[in-house]
């Protein structure tokens, strides 16, 4: 009689605890980063004199369902993804400091500087050919130095981002530090924290759109995290990054308070660290290139020319200007155009060879390399549209590394995911066992009850 209430109580107790857990997956079924829970049974019994009896059912444990290496390899995805994203970023704004809507790009003043020239061989006498020259140089070292501004805006823009990136990483270090406290001391006490590994889950990939890591779970529950081999978070503590900036020579540079030096190499800060070391003083040293290139070519040539008053020759840009930034008109011809050099023979003003032999340079391979020289307008064709190929390039390699993370999301969602219609038909089976132990209970009471009064 006494094993009859005993498996009564314990169908009671397991059709409680599975109604508990099933509630608790339906109400959650929407909140992201839920991973859904099941009640682990195994039957009860004993071995009786010349049979094994059954004692109905015991709750081994809750189990959490969810796959920890998808979660990795999530992570991993992740890491490329913030990386391409980041990288995309930057190179859309470096691409509209290049190229412009109305079609006035650089590519276009380089060719009207040479333009003009050709004007002014044709008619080197005309003021008006010369004005015109000046002016439209002014828009082309105008052109070199707002452009290399820009692009300048942007590089103080990614080393600001990468410090708002490096304050969001260590706090989310410092979270999945406080939640290893929690798990630890959980599963110390045998009773897993469910909702705090999956804030965990949740921190960790938000960290892997950030910076690349590897992860360890150890015995105790808690996750260790190493960025570069070096440990960032340990069993007890989450160490702090701080960031080192030189501006003269471009390099970002991460610091653990133990004196490490970290080199992330993907998540969204190795981009911001690439392109403000490198991606963006290329782009900066292509355009120095191109106005060092117009300075030196058109003044060698220009400076062996005369203009129309007098017999001085003179330098048609200031040769202390070589930069994209600093680059501009001898100040005497903006003073006065008739002493631009268009002749090669004091006197003649008529010639126009010097004018002839700088418009000849658009043709000339002056600027690239010693084994990959290019043109001028060739090479400034490509500045500026490197950006847009770049871009280009990372968005294709978003778009497969998209697919690959849905992918995984969808396999993670078939394991952890709430499913409302096999929820709502585990509540009925465990409220129609609940209701079948309840009345084992009853009934066995009644056959106590009889029993107490035949012997009464």
């Amino acid at each position: 009689m006494k094993s009859l209430f005993e498996i009564a109580k314990s169908g009671l107790r397991g059709s409680q605890r599975s109604m508990s857990v099933t509630s608790n997956n339906i109400v959650n079924a929407d909140t992201p980063g839920y991973s859904r829970q099941r009640v682990e049974k195994t039957p009860d019994g004993m071995q009786m004199d010349q049979y094994h009896g059954g004692l109905g059912v015991n709750i081994e444990q809750v189990t959490r369902l969810r796959d920890d290496i998808n979660d990795k390899l999530l992570n991993k995805k992740q890491h490329d993804m913030g990386y391409l994203q980041k990288k995309a970023d930057v190179y859309e704004k470096l691409e509209a400091s290049m190229v412009t809507d109305y079609g006035d790009d650089l590519d276009t003043q380089v060719g009207s500087l040479f333009d003009n020239f050709a004007d002014l061989a044709s008619n080197p006498q005309d003021v008006s050919v010369r004005n015109n020259l000046i002016s439209e140089t002014q828009q082309l070292t105008s052109k070199l130095r707002s452009t290399s501004l820009n692009v300048d805006e942007n590089s103080d823009l990614v080393k600001n981002f990468a410090g708002k990136t490096l304050d969001s990483i260590n706090s989310l270090l410092n979270d999945i530090n406080e939640l290893n406290g929690s798990i630890k001391q959980a599963q110390a006490k045998g009773n897993p924290d469910f909702s705090s590994l999956d804030k965990r889950v949740a921190k960790m990939n938000e960290l892997s759109e950030l910076v690349d890591f590897e992860s360890r779970k150890t015995s105790t529950g808690a996750m260790e995290i190493q960025i570069d081999g070096h440990s960032v978070v340990d069993e007890n503590k989450a160490y702090n990054i701080t960031s080192e900036v030189d501006d003269a020579n471009k390099k970002f540079r991460l610091r653990l308070e133990n004196g490490h030096v970290i080199e992330p190499e993907s998540g969204k800060i190795g981009a911001e660290i690439e392109m403000y070391e490198e991606g963006i003083p290329e782009m900066k040293k292509r355009l120095d290139n191109i106005a060092s290139t117009i300075v030196s070519e058109v003044n060698n040539i220009h400076n062996s020319g005369y203009g129309l008053e007098d017999n001085i020759q003179r330098d048609f840009f200031n040769s202390a200007g070589t930069t994209a930034e600093s680059i501009t008109i001898n100040q005497d011809l903006i003073d006065n155009p008739k002493h631009i050099a268009a002749s090669d023979t004091d006197g003649e003003a008529g010639n126009g060879e010097v004018a002839s032999a700088i418009a000849s340079l658009r043709n000339q391979k002056v600027i690239g390399g010693t084994s990959q020289n290019q043109t001028l307008s060739n090479y400034t064709i490509s500045t500026i549209s490197e950006p847009g190929v770049n871009l280009d390039a990372v968005t294709n390699k978003m778009s497969t590394r998209d697919s690959e993370i849905q992918m995984l999301k969808t396999q993670q969602e078939e394991t952890a995911g709430v499913n409302i219609d096999e929820e709502l038909s585990n509540m009925m089976k465990f409220q129609n066992a609940y209701q079948g132990a309840a009345k084992v209970m009853s009934s066995a009471q009644e056959m106590y009850d009889t029993l107490i009064s035949i012997v009464r």
